[in-house]
């Protein structure tokens, strides 16, 4: 639990500065470590296992925007957290409705990313779906998968990670189907979809 330490890092991703953020899982908490530093400062969370908007409880995904705001994918709440820089709490910017699959809920959110309008892209395992909240949005909208686990295009298999590149096109890491699929922005306006890019 020292600042030197980490216990079960899951998400990293570094900033325009060289600042490396890991998620550590099993501490609850975010750790910034700048360039060359020995230990790292929590930046999100580190109040133990919680749903208080200070707290974060086995937080897995992150991601962070041009303004420097980092988003926590916080998995046991249901919800993704942002938090300002220097913010000594988080604010919900998608689910934090209870465990479920309707509109305005996430289940087992594992990744996130951020676009460059500030729509938030949401991986849920359990619902096999992508949501987009946009900001200040109270529900999300499926732009990929939401049609029950399978194997077909419009389909995902406990989807693990996602990535948004410049185009706004999505990557999602299939997991149970050994693939990778890239949903297109302009495919995913009209709610169709195309086949996968990578693996089998």
């Amino acid at each position: 639990q020292g600042p030197d330490q980490l216990s079960g890092p899951h998400g990293i991703i570094m900033d325009a500065a060289g600042n490396l953020y890991i998620v550590d899982q099993g501490n609850d908490r975010v750790q910034m470590w700048p360039p060359g530093a020995s230990s790292g400062i929590t930046v999100a969370g580190g109040h133990g296992p919680g749903n208080g908007a200070d707290q974060l409880d086995t937080p897995v995904g992150i991601t962070i925007d041009s303004k420097g705001n980092i988003y926590v994918a916080d998995l046991m709440n249901s919800r993704v957290q942002m938090w300002a820089p220097g913010a000594s709490s988080g604010v919900t910017v998608a689910g934090g409705n209870g465990q479920g699959g309707a509109a305005n809920q996430l289940n087992n959110p594992d990744g996130v990313c951020v676009d460059k309008d500030g729509n938030v892209y949401v991986l849920e395992y359990v619902n096999h779906r992508v949501q987009k909240w946009a900001p200040g949005a109270t529900t999300g909208v499926t732009v990929a998968g939401g049609n029950g686990f399978g194997s077909a295009a419009n389909q995902l298999n406990y989807p693990t990670a996602l990535l948004i590149d410049g185009n706004g096109d999505l990557y999602i890491s299939d997991l149970g189907n050994n693939r990778i699929q890239k949903w297109p922005q302009h495919y995913r306006i009209d709610t169709t979809y195309v086949p996968l890019e990578a693996g089998s």
